[in-house]
């Protein structure tokens, strides 16, 4: 057993986000289990000592200005490792299949179904609209704003630009949907919100009409966050309006085709002809869309009358048209955990060649290959292949780039063995610098591009950026994702694509985009001089290419939980990729600083002092991923240290929840397969018992406000469980499930317990929240737990069968609810009687986290499109009513009648109002005609 580890002499950044303090994780893991304590020296000074259970401690002496190994923030060395097994589901993924799925009997996520629900409350709230000047709508809200954050991007596979107007362009986030610039990537605003629900993955430009795009959803290469698509949506009026387009979902082609849209091609001759490489294999459109066929199957998921290509877990993952050949002449590369090949058709894909056999490409280690024509001399084309695990080069190391002179028939490896060159996909600073092996990431992260004017410039991308000005015989480094994000070499880690400026010349012009894991970057001098020292110490050791972030408004932020300070609007919350950061204004969405690393996950701010970053102070709790990963600042967010002194053994949910108790910041609980307690502010935790039964988890917890004795929790398989001697050394716990009216494992379905809000005035009475489709979403109990009922409602005024994942009650009036659900928020006055879409000015996305500042603030954290912010109308407050006008337009007329009679029977909730209610009271009905004609001709002021 290692008892002490000495890691590097250099603290650095993770590709997950910004590191500071000390923090243990995968890479401490990978080192060996059972260390006890790790102490670590680096940055030039910067030391942090961590013990396991205590805090860590860090001391600063001035930096030279010149180095690069840290920060006073960093504390040492923390790699992230991507989930790198093949075929399998990481455990993002897992984590977010399983709130939605497990126990549902559903094998996907039924985006689909996700659609149409989205359809049909983008419907009720435009009926709705028209009442927008009596004041507010249901729960108080009149509109939310968007708080960021716009300077924190992520994960982004595709990037077009106008030809005709480089100004315009578009970014695809996997989290955030389609996102548009009119100012070169200056600013972004975002297109349509349900495409922030599915993965966009690919996009594909018309090329005689740039208002033209089609849009390819689902990420498919295994990694272990992928979002499953629904087909591919197409704009015609660039980006105002999408359509999806039928002919991949409407069981004209097999069903699961289009789940992973890898790769679009417009053809260059012909318009009208689209190409799509998927999981399944190569489809074909002649018709703009339209409809689809496959012209080269996977056999492992289909066998069409199309040509058979390989049978391989991930299928297709590239396809490029070579420029100027008429017909067209493509290439589509196959395979990555599994050898696939590549394969070549001359006639538009109706007939392939394998011609990787018998090739240089024809390795038994291929896996995911990356393509790419040089423009300039479109005979010449590039591939970058890794490995597939099968060999000695493990999973995701590069093998080689590969070139071909004659149009892909065939190919010569051109990389040497150089140290950089073995490197290209791979994590330069732990391989090279650190002496750690298998932070390879080619089946992940893994793209090639041709400078356009000259075929010897070649570009890869893996977890830095590379470049060969020599045909792609020798690579050199050209950005360091673990630098300082205030040097102009830093570049977010991860990269996925390439697009140079239509007017790139290679002079006056070097422009080149690249999308990554953190969004979206330029460099305007792309030819600049490029290094191979693979560990610099000094700015001078670095390349000299500068790149430039472009994420400003680019809310593409995926959540999982997040708070706003109690004292002030403070907004700390935990993202997917991203860590865990901070904004101190609503009003500066470009302000956020990513305060922590790895995913993030819960949050909490104490409210006891101020809470200020600026002035570094202020006490609030945060966590990455898995669990016992629990950090406390005192200084507003500077630094953080490791309070988890006697927490565990034991396991947890991917993103394990802790609850700061509201009548005591120093009580705080979380849960794996047992509850864990402190009462001293996480300095140390002790387990009040039990280990309740089976293999279920913790998955939401709730403290009664005026009573830290009453605490409810409940569990990813449906029970809920509660204590009334929560501070007892050992608590008594009652167990609930189906027999008290909840979904459990017992039943004929169970779901995943997503939130738990007890009452503010009651502490018997409760709510619980389903993230599992396909059951009853929110319970309520008023009997601490003897009985539960579903309060989802019925048909217009309820929830409809979609996930929610966060119920807040309001402190004022706790008949006010709010539920954070896959498509936005629902808000009810009537104790969940009735409820009515409540998202003016809001994304309709997926609503992780709702958090109430005091009685008239409301935050929602999103998983996709960052935060927003409404303040609402005071308690009690009642709408303005236009009596006899049932259709909104301020005149009461013939055209009222109507509206009574085609909405009659709707009831939209007690303090709401909707179409056909002429007498503001929430129901549509025969009283409604009666206030019509007493108000016959009104006009309302």
């Amino acid at each position: 057993m290692l008892s002490r580890v000495r890691i590097g002499e250099r603290c650095f950044r993770a590709p997950g986000g910004l590191v500071r303090g000390a923090s243990v994780k995968r890479s401490i893991a990978a080192l060996g289990a059972g260390i006890a304590s790790i102490s670590l020296v680096g940055c030039a000074g910067y030391q942090a000592s961590v013990d396991s259970g205590s805090a860590p401690s860090v001391a600063a002496t001035d930096l030279e200005s010149q180095h690069l190994a840290g920060s006073p923030e960093l504390g040492f060395a923390e790699i992230e490792e991507k989930d790198t097994a093949p075929g399998e589901p990481g455990e993002r993924h897992e984590y977010f299949m399983a709130q939605r799925l497990e126990g549902a009997g559903l094998e996907e996520y039924p985006a689909d179904q996700v659609l149409a629900i989205k359809s049909q409350v983008e419907l009720l709230e435009d009926a709705r609209g028209a009442f927008g000047d009596r004041g507010f709508g249901a729960g108080g809200i009149t509109s939310w704003d968007e708080v960021g954050p716009g300077n924190i991007g992520g994960r982004t596979r595709a990037i077009l630009i106008n030809p005709q107007d480089p100004q315009i362009m578009y970014a695809a986030g996997v989290g955030g949907g389609v996102f548009k610039s009119v100012n070169a990537g200056a600013s972004w605003f975002p297109l349509d919100d349900f495409l922030a629900n599915i993965a966009v993955n690919s996009m594909a430009m018309d090329p005689t009409d740039p208002d033209i795009i089609y849009a390819g959803t689902g990420e498919g290469f295994f990694n272990s966050d992928a979002i499953r698509g629904l087909g591919i949506f197409k704009t015609t009026d660039a980006g105002a309006t999408w359509t999806q387009l039928a002919g991949t979902v409407d069981g004209s082609v097999p069903t699961g085709a289009f789940y992973q849209v890898n790769k679009l091609q417009v053809s260059p001759n012909d318009p009208n002809r689209v190409y799509a490489a998927t999981r399944f294999g190569v489809f074909r459109s002649l018709n703009a869309g339209t409809t689809w066929a496959s012209v080269l199957d996977n056999t492992l998921f289909i066998d069409t009358a199309a040509p058979n290509g390989d049978a391989t877990n991930v299928g297709f993952t590239d396809l490029q048209i070579q420029p100027g050949t008429q017909p067209d002449l493509i290439l589509a590369s196959c395979g990555s955990f599994n050898q696939g090949g590549m394969w070549r058709s001359t006639n538009i894909g109706n007939a392939w060649t394998k011609v990787s056999t018998a090739t240089v490409l024809d390795n038994p280690q291929q896996g995911r290959m990356t393509i790419d024509f040089a423009p300039s001399s479109p005979n010449i084309v590039y591939v970058c292949m890794a490995a597939n695990g099968s060999g000695p080069l493990g999973t995701g190391r590069v093998v080689g780039v590969f070139r071909s002179v004659d149009s892909g028939l065939t190919w010569t490896q051109q990389s040497a063995v150089t140290p950089v060159n073995t490197l290209l996909l791979s994590n330069t600073l732990a391989n090279a610098c650190q002496g750690g092996s298998g932070f390879d990431q080619g089946w992940y992260d893994n793209i090639i591009k041709v400078d356009p004017v000259n075929p010897d410039v070649v570009w890869v991308g893996g977890i830095d950026m590379f470049r060969s000005d020599d045909a792609g015989v020798n690579f050199s480094i050209t950005s360091y994702w673990w630098i300082f994000e205030t040097l102009g070499q830093f570049l977010h880690a991860d990269q996925h694509e390439i697009v140079f400026h239509p007017d790139y010349n290679g002079t006056t012009n070097q422009t080149m985009y690249v999308g990554n894991d953190g969004g979206v970057y330029r460099t305007d001098n792309a030819l600049a001089t490029t290094n191979v020292n693979q560990c610099p110490q000094f700015v001078s050791d670095l390349a000299s290419v500068i790149w430039i972030d472009l994420n400003t408004s680019y809310g593409v932020t995926q959540y999982y939980h997040g708070v706003i300070a109690p004292q002030a609007d403070v907004f700390l919350a935990g993202a997917q990729d991203n860590g865990t950061s901070q904004v101190t204004s609503r009003v500066t969405p470009e302000a956020w600083v990513e305060v922590f690393g790895g995913d993030g996950g819960y949050t909490a701010i104490s409210p006891v002092g101020p809470y200020n970053p600026g002035g570094g102070v202020g006490v609030a709790f945060v966590e990455t991923q898995n669990f016992g990963t629990i950090r406390r600042t005192d200084d507003g967010g500077n630094s953080f240290g490791f309070f988890n002194v006697g927490l565990g053994p034991d396991s947890g949910l991917f993103i394990t929840p802790f609850e700061m108790d509201p009548n005591n910041p120093d009580i705080l609980w979380t849960g794996g397969l047992e509850p864990w307690r402190t009462v001293n502010g996480a300095f140390n935790w002790t387990n009040p018992g039990p280990n309740w039964f089976g293999p279920a988890f913790v998955s939401a917890i709730a403290i009664a406000p005026g009573n830290s004795n009453v605490v409810y929790m409940g569990f990813n398989d449906g029970w809920i469980t509660r204590t009334s001697n929560a501070l007892d050394p050992v608590a008594a716990w009652t167990l609930f499930s189906t027999p008290n009216g909840l979904p459990a494992d017992d039943g004929p379905a169970f779901g995943f317990v997503s939130d738990l809000a007890v009452d503010p005035n009651d502490p018997d009475i409760c709510y619980a929240t389903y993230s599992t489709f396909g059951i009853d979403h929110i319970y309520r109990t008023t009997d601490g737990g003897a009985t539960w009922t579903s309060i989802d409602g019925i048909g217009l005024a309820g929830i409809p069968d979609i996930p929610v994942h966060s119920i807040a009650i309001r402190p004022c009036d706790s008949d006010q609810l709010y539920a954070g659900t896959e498509v936005g928020v629902f808000a009810s006055d009537d104790g969940g009687a009735t409820w009515s879409p409540a998202n003016a000015g809001l994304a309709n996305t997926v609503i992780e986290e709702l958090d109430f500042q005091g009685d008239d603030v409301l935050a929602a954290f999103t998983h996709g499109r960052g935060a927003f912010v409404t303040d609402l109308a005071a308690c009690g407050a009642v709408p303005a009513c236009c009596l006899g006008d049932a259709d909104g337009n301020q005149a009461v007329n013939f055209n009222d009648i109507t509206f009574v009679v085609s909405n009659f029977g709707n009831n939209y909730g007690a303090g709401n109002t909707g179409p056909g209610d002429s007498d503001c009271n929430g129901i549509v009905d025969f009283n409604d005609i009666t206030i019509t004609l007493s108000n016959w001709l009104n006009v309302c002021p």
